[in-house]
Order: C-alpha cells, then sequence, then structure tokens
C-alpha cells in the first residue's frame, strides 16, 4: 500500500488543517466554508448499534471515565507537540499518564498531526484523530511507516482491548476523502492505571471494512425505522 501518494513519508512534517471547527460542549463539527454543520460524529455512528443497556452504562460512568480520558489525551497531544513530559504530571491521573508518556514507543515515533480534524461531507460525518506519524519498524528510514494511532483509557488493568478497527477505519477513509492519503498500518495505544502499551499493527483494508460494516449496519436501521 502507498503511504503518501504526494511526498515520500520521511519528508513529510505536518498536515494542513482542514476548514472544521469543533463544538466542543455540543460534540458537533460544522464544515466552515459552506457553515455545513454536520449532522454524526464518528463516536455518535459507533453508538448507534450499542444496545440500550449499553448506552446506559455508558452514560451513567460518563463521569469517571469522561475526565481521565479528556485529560490523558490531552497530555498526549501535549507530550508529542512538545511539552517536556515531566511538566504533564501532577494530576489525579498520573498513574495513567507516566506510563504512557514514558513508553520507548515514542522514541521511534514522529509526529504529523494531533487531534486532527477530518469529516466525510457526503455522509455528514466529523471526527477528530489522535495522532498521525511515522513509525520507525528499524534503524533503516526505508522501513518507516506512517501510522494512524488511537489512544484508549481503561479504568482497571483487569479491563481487556476492545475493537476498535471501525473507529480507525472512520477516520481513515475521511483522511483518504478529504487528503488522498493512505497509511500503512493503524494502531491503539492503551493506557490503565500503571502500564501503557500498543496493540498489533492492524490492516487499514481491515479497519475500512469494519467502518463501512458498521455504517452500513448503522444506515439499514434507520431505513428500517423510516
Amino acid at each position: 500500500m502507498m503511504s503518501m501518494p504526494l511526498e515520500n513519508v520521511n519528508t513529510v512534517t505536518a498536515l494542513e488543517p482542514l476548514p472544521i471547527s469543533f463544538d466542543e460542549a455540543a460534540h458537533a463539527y460544522t464544515w466552515k466554508p459552506t457553515g455545513q454543520r454536520l449532522i454524526y460524529s464518528v463516536t455518535e455512528i459507533l453508538q448507534c448499534l450499542k444496545s440500550p443497556q449499553v448506552l446506559k452504562r455508558i452514560d451513567e460512568t460518563k463521569h469517571v471515565w469522561g475526565p481521565r480520558g479528556t485529560h490523558v489525551h490531552w497530555c498526549l497531544e501535549q507530550f508529542l507537540n512538545g511539552t517536556p513530559r515531566e511538566e504533564l504530571l501532577g494530576s489525579d491521573f498520573d498513574d495513567w499518564v507516566k506510563p504512557l508518556l514514558w513508553h520507548p514507543f515514542w522514541d521511534h515515533f514522529r509526529v504529523i498531526a494531533t487531534e486532527y480534524r477530518v469529516c466525510d461531507l457526503r455522509r455528514s460525518i466529523g471526527g477528530s484523530l489522535d495522532a498521525l506519524g511515522v513509525y520507525s519498524l528499524t534503524d533503516d528510514p526505508k522501513d518507516d511507516v506512517l501510522v494512524l494511532l488511537d489512544l484508549k483509557t481503561l479504568g482497571s488493568i483487569h479491563r481487556s482491548p476492545y475493537d476498535v478497527r471501525p473507529q480507525l477505519g472512520g477516520y481513515l477513509s475521511m483522511l483518504i476523502d478529504q487528503k488522498k492519503l493512505l497509511v500503512d498500518h493503524c494502531l491503539v495505544f492503551w493506557a490503565w492505571p500503571g502500564e501503557a502499551d500498543h496493540g498489533d499493527l492492524l490492516s487499514p483494508d481491515e479497519c475500512l471494512q469494519a467502518w463501512e460494516h458498521t455504517y452500513e449496519g448503522v444506515w439499514m436501521a434507520e431505513q428500517e425505522v423510516l
């Protein structure tokens, strides 16, 4: 799979932001050139197929996982953009932040974009990917790969990782649509209290297929209601 249609992976330093605004309180995206407010977010599409019981549990525990996830994501963004990791300690979430930021993975990762807004105008969906960067598989720059990365925080070391391919596929499909940009791999980084690690490198094709399967399921469910 070709990583960069226009540039070599080792020469790309940043992505030009897309003209998308984000209302954090409403969790809503707007395409600024036309003022089009996008109907869905990637997160909302993923939640559409969850059972009422699961959604209820998510809502009931949001006061716990929400602040944690927001803070740890913010710390990773600041770190990847140059803030010394020592300066990001001192919160109630240090047990998640410290093992994440001190993981040796970052010594081999060169960031290109963080919290990057993307969208699918045809389907009226917006989203924000956590990080995009170049990962060095070996000491040879010819082995460098472009990686789309998502961060997840879990409340207990006993919580197991789950399937994030549909979410990654959503962001990837929008990168392809808006930036004509393909990645070599997708990756999930997991942060538990006292521990952090990444999963296996994931196939972009599998992630795209998982996203399309999820979106088609939501679309079919809407047709049944209509």
